[in-house]
């Protein structure tokens, strides 16, 4: 049974495995009311995208969402305001810097966009604010996997655009 199951397990198997858990926890984070656990639970499915993307040789996509959970990371910290600054600064950069290194024409910019958008958001807004933002990004990821015809990350990034919905309108409420 051990050898079916290693046999089954190729690195490509076991790469959309860690994927799909990282949606599922990904989901988790837009369900948190708590804007500190939302980075906490969003930078624990980032990593594990990054282990997916390394699993499948996308080296750039692996760096991209290991810079991701980073950022999400740093910014559920205590900052100065000179350090929020500076840090919102360097991750748009290396977000540039990584859209240039997988630079595909124009698509690109919709990635690009949404991570610089997203960082913005992290270091700047608060709850309810930073999470209409992310509808913003949301819209951009969703328009990427469309052009690009990926219908399981287009439906992936819809049902966490539609549960971050759900959660800003309980935050509405409280």
């Amino acid at each position: 049974m051990p050898q079916q199951l290693a046999a089954f397990l190729t690195p490509q198997i076991l790469a959309y495995l860690i994927g799909s858990v990282g949606i599922l926890v990904e989901w988790r984070a837009y369900y948190q009311p708590n804007q500190q656990s939302f980075r906490y639970w969003s930078a624990a499915g980032a990593l594990l995208w990054a282990a997916q993307y390394i699993l499948l040789d996308a080296v750039t996509a692996g760096l991209t969402m290991a810079t991701t959970a980073l950022r999400t990371l740093i910014s559920a910290g205590k900052l100065s305001r000179t350090g929020r600054h500076g840090l919102a600064m360097v991750f748009s950069l290396v977000f540039g810097l990584l859209t240039a290194l997988s630079w595909q024409g124009n698509i690109s910019l919709l990635p690009g966009f949404a991570v610089i958008n997203t960082s913005i958001a992290l270091f700047y807004l608060d709850n309810r604010s930073m999470r209409i933002a992310l509808l913003v990004s949301s819209l951009a990821w969703i328009a990427n996997d469309y052009c690009w015809q990926a219908w399981p990350a287009l439906i992936a990034e819809t049902v966490a655009m539609l549960i971050n919905l759900k959660t800003i309108r309980t935050l509405n409420r409280a």
